[in-house]
């Protein structure tokens, strides 16, 4: 009884042993081939370059006005390029108001710049193109992030 046990334990041990051998080896190679790296560059490459869509600050900011959870599920997310009159330029970015067609809307976009050097030449009631993606509305401000300046 003592040998098979004894036997028993040697082939379990070396059972493990050959099975951390068996995954260093599989897992040791992690230099990546130069077959991988132009895989990778390929693939970069042809990802086209994704273009927004042309809409007015108006459009937004009237489905905002109409229905703040019809227009979050309509614009969030959505890639836009349109054209407004600056109210506000400050260090985080520029503030579009009185964009709306209702007499009295207060929506606002507020477009998130990440390149603060393409705000130094612009000036508060300048009509100004930006593109960026549409967020969410909080408290009548739209949020626009990833926002371009387009000269």
């Amino acid at each position: 009884m003592k040998k098979i046990l004894k036997w028993g334990a040697i082939v379990f041990v070396g059972l493990i042993v050959i099975g951390v051998i068996a995954s260093l080896g599989k897992s040791g190679n992690t230099t990546p081939t130069s077959d991988s790296n132009n895989t990778t560059s390929q693939k970069q490459e042809e990802q086209p370059v994704k273009e927004p869509a042309q809409v007015t600050a108006a459009e937004i900011a009237d489905d905002f006005d109409g229905n703040q959870v019809a227009a979050e599920s309509k614009w969030n997310g959505k890639y836009v390029q349109f054209t407004a009159t600056v109210s506000n330029i400050t260090d985080s970015g520029l503030s579009f108001t009185d964009i709306g067609s209702k007499q009295f809307s207060l929506t606002q976009i507020s477009c998130k710049v990440g390149d603060k050097q393409s705000l130094l030449s612009l000036k508060n009631d300048e009509s100004v193109t930006v593109k960026g993606t549409i967020g969410k509305q909080t408290i009548g401000v739209i949020d626009m992030t990833d926002c371009e300046v387009v000269k």
